[in-house]
């Protein structure tokens, strides 16, 4: 294991000296939140070339992929409310759960391939998506491999009930084990950690960032309509400097670059690999409560001011950081009052 890891979360790094190698770490582009703490786990593995990290949509059929991704992509751009029905009635986990285990109909050769192809030993799953279509795989051939879960956000998620437990070996939760609410079997190592950032971030701490310096973050979808916070916040402060990344989102990339090409303290980005860059520049975040940008924020030592997140998986995450994370919900008066009361500007 790396050194800068042990002081960071030694709970989970005792977990994955656990993992035999070849080790997968599996998680989702749904969000890509996951898929960062994917990538954070992977740089806390050895590096001896036999940890390979994928999102489980390369290793979907097309047919799981639309209902998978392609749904809640669908739902969280166009009709986010709906995410309560998705998250809090059973019928849409359990209706996928009895189909693989009476019927076995998902084609699921292309995670055997990978499997097989990286003999793989040992599988963290990031989010319920990956596990599963994991334990539905372990269960169907019997695997002889060690398969681990990893919930990737700060609350109860019902999509977690609903996977093959009976072929689980172990579970990493930043929640207590008191505050699950459905039983798991009597065999399950259950581990509660400290969920992980991925390098850079924590670097950051060490240098405030700018306090007339804001970026202002739109999701790796670039969810969000952001001229009036923009617009209000650059009449009250002036001073302020605001990066706007749009993530993937081209449409609102060009819109926000048209309406303020002429605006000196407005500057506009797409998708970035990082916002290492942009964070070490600047004093304070705006953005939904996803789980990557919160982690990486508060590892930062950055002020996180939340936006309203999608219904349930960042409402929790939102309650999190701002019990333990120090994060405020956003108001141009509470930014405004954050810097102008503490700061100089």
């Amino acid at each position: 294991m790396r050194n800068h890891t042990e002081n960071f979360c030694c709970g989970l790094v005792a977990a994955l000296q656990k993992f035999e190698p070849p080790v997968l770490i599996v998680s989702t582009i749904v969000g890509r939140g996951m898929y960062s703490i994917g990538d954070a786990v992977k740089e806390m593995l050895d590096d001896s070339g036999e940890v390979y990290h994928v999102p489980i949509e390369e290793l979907m059929n097309p047919g799981a992929f639309n209902e998978d991704f392609k749904r809640y992509q669908l739902i969280s751009n166009r009709a986010p409310f709906l995410l309560n029905l998705v998250y809090t009635i059973p019928f849409f986990y359990y209706r996928k759960l009895v189909r693989e285990k009476y019927f076995a109909g998902s084609d699921l050769h292309r995670i055997q391939d990978k499997m097989e192809a990286l003999k793989i030993k040992s599988v963290i799953c990031i989010s319920h998506r990956p596990a599963f279509w994991f334990s539905a795989f372990k269960r169907r051939t019997r695997g002889d491999f060690k398969l681990w879960g990893l919930l990737g956000e700060y609350g109860r998620t019902l999509g977690w009930k609903y996977i093959f437990w009976d072929v689980m070996d172990g579970y990493l939760s930043p929640l207590a084990e008191r505050e699950r609410d459905f039983p798991f079997p009597a065999h399950l190592d259950y581990v509660h950690i400290k969920l992980p950032v991925r390098s850079g971030y924590r670097e950051l701490a060490e240098s405030a960032g700018d306090i007339n310096k804001t970026l202002l973050v739109a999701g790796y979808w670039g969810q969000g309509s952001f001229v009036k916070i923009i617009n209000s916040l650059s009449r009250r402060l002036p001073k302020l400097h605001i990066h706007v990344v749009c993530g993937e989102n081209k449409t609102i990339f060009e819109r926000l670059s048209t309406r303020y090409q002429n605006h000196p303290q407005v500057i506009v980005h797409g998708q970035l690999a990082s916002l290492t860059g942009l964070m070490g520049e600047c004093a304070s975040i705006i953005s939904k409560p996803g789980i990557s940008t919160v982690l990486e924020t508060h590892h930062a030592g950055r002020k996180l001011f939340l936006l309203k997140g999608m219904p349930v998986a960042e409402d929790h995450n939102a309650d999190y950081a701002i019990r333990y994370f120090g994060a405020q919900r956003f108001t141009v008066d509470n930014f405004s009052q954050w810097c102008l009361t503490d700061h100089e500007t």
